[in-house]
């Protein structure tokens, strides 16, 4: 077998992400315990339940973030223990962390151009504001923006690499009914052009209204 290659998982080799009987420990605080689930290319997948259910620390497992302490993960045929299939995982998701931040003197365009910088290949900073509705702001300093506008920059720069996955962390936490309403319209619009989304979320409405398949996890 070739380090670095995807090799097939559970004989289900056509799944984007694959959880088998995953958990993760903090001394006796068990994190997540136990649990099991897959994710097919094209879908939206609601990962839902309460702060502090386990949501959190099961993407950051999936994004390479943090190792589990047992069972078994896959994102795109790679195992996410392994170190060397980690930097292949890393290349080709997207990610909108719980805590998104951005440079705050640089505009919307001149962030998002940055952090694609860190890709050998990205996507046009101005389609993608394009997609994410920002392009009267475009040209506006982070620092300018209102919680949902910087919510929307993060959505976009989750994409500048072109993923094959896009891992959403509570993209609408604290944001008002609007704004979370115009998160929704972006990743109506990534549902529509067949991108794969993992979101979690601690709101019903939103896992019923976007997702193609819903998860609940509860203290583990």
């Amino acid at each position: 077998m070739s380090i670095g290659q995807p090799t097939p998982f559970l004989g289900q080799s056509d799944k984007i992400v694959q959880v088998e009987n995953l958990s993760k420990k903090y001394g006796e605080n068990v994190a997540v315990n136990g649990i099991s689930f897959s994710l097919t290319k094209g879908e939206v997948f609601a990962f839902l339940g309460p702060n502090g259910a386990g949501k959190t620390t099961t993407v950051e497992i999936l994004e390479c973030l943090r190792n589990p302490t047992g069972g078994q993960a896959k994102v795109l045929g790679y195992d996410v223990s392994k170190r060397s299939d980690q930097a292949e995982i890393r290349k080709r998701i997207g990610v909108l962390p719980q805590d998104f931040n951005a440079i705050d003197r640089l505009t919307v365009r001149e962030n998002i151009n940055y952090f694609g910088a860190m890709f050998k290949h990205q996507l046009d900073a101005d389609k993608l504001i394009e997609l994410v509705d920002l392009k009267d702001k475009r040209d506006e300093q982070f620092k300018k923006l209102s919680g949902g506008l910087k919510q929307r920059v993060g959505l976009a720069v989750s994409l500048v690499n072109d993923p094959d996955v896009v891992f959403l962390d509570e993209p609408t936490t604290g944001l008002d009914p609007r704004a979370r309403r115009d998160v929704w319209g972006v990743v109506e619009r990534l549902k529509s052009q067949g991108k794969t989304v993992f979101l979690t979320t601690h709101y019903m409405d939103e896992a019923e209204y976007l997702a193609d398949i819903v998860s609940i996890i509860d203290h583990g």
